[in-house]
């Protein structure tokens, strides 16, 4: 069973195969290419979004404390100093009071059972941070991919570009001694035009996609590793039957949802609080002071202390209606959970359901994206031959290359989608770590330059 490690991700710590190591911010930034777990550690040391989550919880913890405070004994001390000014100067005098007084809630049916519902509450605060420690994973690894997807694109129209600058170059001076035609030359024009505008495109697409990845990490990062297009990548688990099993129990919008019921069933006990009696244990401890009293002194005037202990029982009789009206209430409202967390199952199941079929049909398109580059690169190597013999027009051999680059762009993004689309599976059961992360992290070695392009 995977434990989530996301309070030491946040101080820069790994943990890996029981063994605890600092990865700090500078060792990253030192280094001279930045893999998934670099940029993770840094995104989670600037993520505004998490660090949001993680107070939130803190805050929420804090609501316990307030909650079993009202459970606990009130001590109350309380002074007053009253100079009175009659007409009739036997009865001038000055009066000071101080009393101390203890509270202690014997039996409180509403406190008690709003102490249980803000234990629940927590739970599902505790949930919420933990749906942001896994959403975080996932950003950061989408950036990171997009990065990677947006310079490798740049790569190819580059490629393209410059074969196809060269094509037309030739094809120019062909037609300038008589072996090409004027609509060869106009061909590649076409072709070499469309090249630029696609490099064009990609420029801004890997300025767009950098800038993502800094919001993120809060810094510019200039080498990424990157994936080979033959990495083997890991196969995850496929069973629809085992997956759906699971994500009832483990998913954790459907874990909040069920939280969120058991906090409305007990919402259902704080109201009901309006028919129990209440029953509370009291001291005081009074002294009284007289001064300045110019009459005749009496028993209410002679300075005292009185100590008084007690119990008060406080029995509601009838509250209009009220009470009956907020049970009521309540429980529509924890009709409102149940149907929710329902629909959080469904949906759950159902895109658990969709990640399996997407991963399978990602590892199909892959294998068949990978022969397509074979025959792609094959079938380009013979136009070219057979346009250099006149057995193929310069429209095939344009066509052959814009096919190869397509094919290559294809599956890239295929790879890159088959491990965002496992971990978006990890995370639809609620078990997507930072030790998933390091699986992937592992496969990539390929340093990637990945500067911004010049303006």
């Amino acid at each position: 069973m995977k434990m989530f490690n996301g309070s030491l991700s946040r101080l820069g710590f790994v943990v890996s195969s029981g063994v605890l190591c600092l990865a700090t911010v500078n060792s990253v930034q030192a280094s001279a290419t930045a893999g998934l777990m670099d940029v993770y550690q840094m995104a989670s040391l600037h993520d505004a979004k998490l660090s949001q989550a993680r107070v939130q919880y803190q805050a929420d913890r804090q609501g316990l404390k307030t909650a079993k405070s009202y459970l606990l004994p009130q001590i109350q001390a309380d002074g007053s100093y009253f100079k009175t000014d009659s007409s009739n100067d036997s009865y001038d005098m000055s009066v000071r009071d101080l009393s101390l007084t203890l509270n202690q809630p014997l039996y409180q049916h509403e406190t008690w059972a709003a102490y249980e519902q803000v234990k629940q509450s927590l739970k599902t605060s505790e949930y919420v941070m933990q749906s942001a420690e896994q959403d975080l994973i996932l950003r950061v690894t989408e950036a990171y991919f997009n990065v990677l997807l947006a310079q490798q694109d740049l790569q190819l129209f580059k490629a393209k570009e410059n074969a196809d600058n060269t094509q037309l170059e030739r094809a120019q001076a062909s037609s300038e001694v008589g072996l090409a035609s004027r609509v060869d030359v106009l061909q590649a024009k076409s072709s070499y035009d469309l090249s630029k505008s696609d490099r064009i495109t990609g420029e801004n697409s890997l300025d767009i996609s950098l800038e993502q990845l800094s919001k993120l990490t809060g810094q510019s990062l200039t080498r990424l590793k990157g994936l080979s297009m033959q990495v083997a990548l890991p196969k995850a688990d496929r069973n629809t039957l085992e997956l759906e099993s699971r994500v009832d129990t483990q998913n954790l919008a459907v874990k909040q949802a069920a939280s969120q019921v058991l906090t409305a069933e007990q919402e259902i006990e704080v109201k009901k609080g309006g028919y129990w009696p209440s029953v509370n244990f009291q001291a005081k401890y009074t002294d009284s002071a007289y001064s300045d009293f110019n009459g005749r002194p009496s028993y209410f005037t002679t300075d005292a202390q009185k100590t008084s202990v007690g119990v008060t029982v406080t029995v509601p009789l009838y509250s209009g209606g009220g009470t009956d009206s907020q049970v009521s209430a309540a429980r529509y409202q924890f009709t409102v959970a149940k149907e929710a967390l329902r629909d959080s199952k469904e949906q759950a199941r159902l895109n658990v359901r969709i990640q399996a079929r997407t991963l399978e049909a990602g590892e199909s398109l892959i294998s068949a994206l990978r022969e397509a580059v074979k025959s792609n690169d094959a079938f380009l190597a013979a136009a070219e031959e057979g346009y250099q013999v006149g057995l193929k027009s310069l429209l095939e051999v344009l066509t052959a290359r814009s096919n190869q680059y397509a094919a290559r762009k294809n599956l890239v993004a295929a790879i890159h989608n088959q491990v965002l689309n496992t971990l978006r599976l990890e995370s639809s059961l609620g078990d997507l770590t930072i030790d998933d992360l390091m699986v992937f992290d592992k496969l990539l070695q390929e340093p990637v330059k990945v500067a911004k392009p010049s303006a």
